[in-house]
């Protein structure tokens, strides 16, 4: 084979593979920085609030992640309890339980 042929081919996925990652990356940026600002203002820990979930519902935490509903940072803990399955808002900066659904909150994923 001749390299000479193959280098401009070679260079060219480079680039392309090169710009790819840049644009993925700059994408990610954005999310993340988000998220690392609405973290940074929170003063209830992960644990502290799945422990007031599972105290409050009486049943046992199966996930726990954080969202922003009007304005205001909750985490959003999914427990499993008699009762069934129910997600508990707890306020990130109070660590009070702002909500209970029951069921999954699934509905974000699905769209």
């Amino acid at each position: 084979m001749n390299i000479k042929r193959i280098m401009p081919f070679v260079l060219s996925a480079c680039v392309a593979l090169a710009a790819a990652g840049a644009v993925a990356h700059a994408e990610g940026q954005g999310k993340d920085g988000r998220d690392a600002a609405m973290l940074a203002g929170m003063k209830v820990t992960l644990t502290q609030a799945i422990a007031t979930a599972e105290q409050q519902s009486g049943g046992r935490a199966v996930s726990a992640d954080t969202a922003q509903e009007k304005g205001a940072v909750q985490i959003a803990v999914e427990v499993v309890g008699p009762q069934g399955t129910k997600t508990l808002m707890v306020d990130a900066q109070t660590g009070k339980v702002t909500a209970t659904h029951d069921g999954r909150q699934d509905s974000e994923d699905n769209d």
